[in-house]
């Protein structure tokens, strides 16, 4: 089901290291994050997904409010050795998603979907971004909603295109919609100019979901949510936001700390009360 704001509010009142050296025993950083980017099939500035996670590596290490955290970068959409999974603590992907080629989104590649799987069982965060959202209702749409709480569904719509869930470009005023969440510590309303997907595909009336950002779309009659949050029953947590189209977006003070406190709260690990300072390396 997809649901808008108001829907949701009746239900709840240095050089980038691909391959750092793993640490061990009491050396090991209390968080791992490992961030993985997909390869690009967009034009210049758009769907920069080595330079997305490249940066979130550079905020997450040089934050003041980032302690005992390793971040590390994999690139082509999966580690070369999926081994450094297994004690992550949470896992970032953005990258191509599958409503064009199956095979163009990670997950669905050999046995991709199950290794995550796997981490998720164990209480493993996970964060998606942008189009990583996009995967088929029937061979990835239930995992998506047990690990995030919702995906672009663009196969259970009407015809003749067949999307349920919807894409706009616009420039909106996004709202931080649960104020008292983790996620949304510090954050503002800020104005952004976006390529927003919408009309997410949620479970019905799920309990474990909370808005993160809301915005109203033109020609829409209420306020969409477009970034939200769930905690499993494994106790992983995960995070889906639908924007990540522009890579000038992280220009936006209030975009980074989003995601970034998004990041250490699927991590298990709490951004402080006016949310995760960050610094951009150059653009």
């Amino acid at each position: 089901m997809g649901l808008c704001w108001l829907e949701l509010a009746c239900v709840f009142a240095a050089p980038f290291s691909v391959h750092p050296v793993a640490a061990t025993g009491a050396d090991r950083p209390a968080r791992k994050v490992v961030l993985i980017a997909g390869k690009k099939s967009h034009g210049p500035g758009t769907h920069e997904y080595e330079k997305d996670v490249k940066l979130l590596k550079h905020c997450l290490d040089s934050s003041p409010d980032v302690k005992q955290v390793a971040a590390e970068v994999h690139l082509n959409g999966w580690p070369a050795d999926p081994a450094t999974l297994d004690d992550a603590d949470t896992i970032v992907l953005i990258s191509d998603g599958s409503d064009r080629n199956e095979q163009a989104h990670p997950l669905l590649r050999g046995d991709h979907l199950a290794v995550i799987g796997k981490q998720m069982d164990r209480g493993c965060g996970f964060v998606a971004i942008h189009y990583t959202v996009f995967v088929p209702s029937k061979k990835a749409g239930k995992q998506f909603l047990e690990w995030i709480g919702g995906y672009f569904d663009y196969q259970d719509g009407p015809p003749p295109r067949g999307w349920y869930s919807k894409i706009q470009t616009a420039t909106t005023t996004v709202t931080p919609a649960s104020p008292h969440h983790p996620i949304c510590r510090g954050l503002k309303p800020f104005t952004l100019r976006e390529e927003y997907y919408y009309n997410i595909r949620f479970r019905e009336n799920d309990p474990r979901l909370v808005p993160i950002l809301t915005t109203p779309i033109p020609g829409e009659p209420a306020a969409q949510v477009v970034a939200w949050a769930v905690e499993r029953k494994d106790g992983g947590r995960g995070f889906g936001f639908t924007g990540g189209h522009f890579h000038s977006n992280w220009k936006l003070e209030n975009y980074r700390k989003m995601v970034l406190n998004a990041i250490l709260w699927t991590a298990r690990s709490e951004a402080p009360a006016d949310g995760v300072r960050s610094s951009l390396p150059e653009m």
